[in-house]
């Protein structure tokens, strides 16, 4: 009956998000419901590219317009989700979830058929604080836990090895790889052309060197002319935000479609981003992930888990003589 209740729950949630993004963006919404990932790269694709093949960047200046076409507003319920269910941050004090994450977010790329983002575009001129890094090379970020599954999946399954293979002596890949690490390239110099303040700040906090290879760094901080894939993650995320023009990416998502599992997400997956559905209750949720995502992911398993555990102990102890010592050991 829990199931039923959580299930019901999520799909009225979703329904929700999605009529959401749909009446703001018609277009963008019936390219998300494609099936398949030869359909939604398709669908992704269409209109946005002029005579030149590529993907048409947008100004972005001081006005923080979108980049590219078919992407969308970080909402306030992305904040959350993106936050504590794809992040794994816990939820802070007073207001949930700082302003200084929307501001560190220019906006969603593709969106899952449950309306939850799939990959975010960070502003490279962002950083926590005074004396904190910036983001300089690190442009897009994949965080459908999913999708962040799929693909750590796929690495320990050798498809790195396979990528690269292939891009030593396929031409086309290569090729396509060398405009990908232009094309963020030059989006790093877009989101920062108006910026001259931040830019002399963060070229004093760094270095004129160290600074001019940051701004001057392709996707995920690669070198302009690096013959390897480094991240599948990083190449998906490009690909969601993008449009459709990362050859790496679309074959990492066949490769996950080819496991069974729908890029676009399947019916479980949304209780992992709804906030009214607890983790432990999920139909399905992320289970491992590399980096400090999945540092914060154990270590809420295992304060749920103390917590379920210290539960359990004070209701079994309930009535009977137990005393403050068992409460001691118990909070040791």
């Amino acid at each position: 009956m829990e199931a039923r209740s959580s299930q019901d729950l999520c799909c009225l949630t979703g329904l929700a998000v999605v009529a959401r993004r749909f009446c703001a963006n018609p277009l963008g919404a019936s390219a998300r419901e494609a099936s398949g990932i030869d359909e939604a790269i398709k669908a992704n694709s269409s209109g946005s590219r002029g005579g030149t093949g590529e993907p048409t960047l947008k100004p972005f200046g001081e006005s923080r317009t979108l980049p590219f076409p078919g992407m969308t507003p970080l909402s306030e319920e992305d904040r959350y989700v993106v936050d504590q269910r794809h992040l794994y941050r816990k939820p802070s004090a007073g207001s949930g979830v700082s302003n200084e994450f929307a501001r560190q977010v220019i906006g969603v790329g593709r969106r899952c058929k449950h309306g939850h983002p799939q990959a975010i575009m960070y502003d490279p001129l962002y950083r926590d604080g005074p004396g904190k890094k910036h983001r300089l090379g690190d442009s897009t970020r994949l965080t459908c836990p999913l999708l962040v599954s799929a693909i750590d999946g796929l690495e320990k399954k050798g498809a790195m090895d396979r990528y690269n293979e292939r891009l030593e002596t396929d031409p086309v890949w290569h090729g396509q790889l060398t405009r990908v690490n232009e094309a963020h390239r030059l989006l790093r110099s877009n989101l920062t052309e108006f910026r001259h303040a931040e830019l002399a700040e963060a070229r004093e906090l760094y270095g004129e060197k160290t600074f001019a290879v940051a701004m001057g760094s392709g996707l995920a901080s690669m070198r302009p002319d690096s013959k390897d894939v480094k991240c599948l993650h990083a190449n998906t995320a490009d690909e969601l935000c993008r449009n459709g023009d990362n050859l790496i990416a679309q074959q990492t998502l066949r490769d996950i479609e080819a496991l069974g599992i729908p890029v676009n997400g399947n019916d479980e997956c949304c209780d992992n981003c709804n906030l009214d559905v607890p983790l432990e209750r999920s139909r399905w949720r992320m289970e491992r992930c590399k980096n400090g995502v999945g540092k914060r992911l154990s270590r809420g398993r295992k304060h749920a888990a103390r917590s379920s555990y210290a539960g359990s102990a004070r209701s079994s102890c309930a009535g009977s003589v137990c005393g403050d010592d068992f409460e001691d050991d118990l909070l040791m």
